[in-house]
């Protein structure tokens, strides 16, 4: 269905929003700080932007 970079890219965009997540869940829990937690929040919603982007441009059934 998906090539390897398309593959690729995805696992890579999904790893990142993992990461940001655990991120802002270990900030909550310990009481780090609201900016740390915000700018992960942010990167979270870009890399959700992107990836949104690359399936709408690489959907299942579509080629560049």
């Amino acid at each position: 269905m998906f090539d390897r970079t398309t593959s690729i890219v995805t696992a890579m965009l999904a790893l990142l929003g993992v990461s940001a997540l655990v991120g802002i869940f270990y900030l909550t829990v310990t009481g780090g700080s609201e900016y740390v937690e915000f700018a992960l929040a942010m990167f979270m919603f870009v890399v959700t932007l992107i990836g949104s982007y690359w399936f709408v441009v690489l959907g299942p059934g579509r080629r560049l």
